[in-house]
């Protein structure tokens, strides 16, 4: 006997940013699916591209196209879109990702039990590797070792609770991440799909590339997020995160002493010397070898 499902409503909040092309495959996953959402909106943060071409190919009576009068950020964007929603439930999109058709009736059935969904997804230009976390209920203890799940892309959240938590606009990365602590902070239900049910696009510069031949000062705006949550995540995995982050590419760097001096000052001697022992970065250092990620 099957058991009857509450029904929500879905509002689709796709943020996009100069990639009209993107927008053309993303909102068309978004439109073809099987349970139809209350409304999409497309928030475009300020693009110097055009996107009128993509849009007419659009029944614009399906999907609001806001673009914004400045330039803010992703989290400006979301944040956007969430002051306009009018669905129970948001699902938030990046505009280089796309859906399976049946993505938003597979969080319904989750959302039955849940207050947010996370889930795992393939590579768009890889489908046969997949990122899928087992992990189905995600704790304070899970989230403290960081977002081991998905992007923004796959999340969807009760409106109540993700207009009341919002984005941080202060934050350049770490975005999800931050958001995900706050979720349980809340005490909320939080659960995990560990299937994968959307194509995540890699950028054309990864992060990993950017890591890797970022100076040095540019390193401090990145342990904002765990600054922030210094409380929630303790010292020991306090210290562990900031130096996983400071040292993870120290194989690639021409001044390897300097980081590791600012691990050193931002999160101890122990921690670092885990991180360049325990995880296997040692032989980076030395320049024989890579380490394990």
């Amino acid at each position: 006997m099957s058991i009857e499902m509450k029904e929500y409503s879905f509002t689709v909040i796709i943020t996009t940013y100069n990639r009209p092309d993107y927008l053309l495959e993303s909102l068309k996953g978004a439109l073809s699916q099987t349970v139809k959402p209350k409304e999409i909106l497309v928030i475009d943060d300020f693009s110097s591209k055009d996107y009128q071409p993509v849009l007419d190919q659009f029944d614009r009576s399906n999907f609001q196209y806001i673009k914004l009068k400045e330039s803010s950020g992703a989290n400006v964007a979301r944040n956007t879109g969430l002051e306009l929603a009018t669905g129970d439930i948001i699902a938030f999109l990046d505009d280089d990702d796309v859906w399976d058709d049946d993505y938003l009736e597979q969080h319904l059935r989750a959302l039955q039990s849940a207050d947010a969904v996370t889930c795992g997804f393939r590579f768009l230009e890889n489908p046969e590797k997949t990122r899928i976390n087992p992990i189905v209920d995600i704790t304070q203890e899970v989230i403290k070792n960081g977002n081991k799940f998905c992007g923004m892309s796959g999340v969807t959240c009760k409106a109540d609770l993700a207009k009341k938590l919002k984005f941080d606009v202060e934050l350049k990365n770490s975005q999800d991440w931050d958001f995900f602590v706050r979720i349980t902070l809340e005490g909320a239900t939080f659960v995990n799909l560990p299937k994968p049910i959307y194509n995540y696009r890699r950028g054309h510069v990864s992060i990993s590339t950017e890591v890797k031949s970022m100076p040095i000062e540019k390193v401090y705006p990145r342990l904002k997020a765990f600054k922030k949550h210094r409380t929630f995540l303790g010292a020991k995995a306090y210290n562990e995160r900031v130096s996983e982050q400071v040292l993870s590419f120290i194989g690639d760097k021409s001044n390897k002493l300097q980081w590791i001096k600012v691990s050193l000052q931002e999160a101890g001697f122990v921690a670092t010397w885990t991180a360049l022992i325990m995880r296997r970065l040692m032989p980076k250092l030395l320049g024989k070898g890579k380490a394990s990620a």
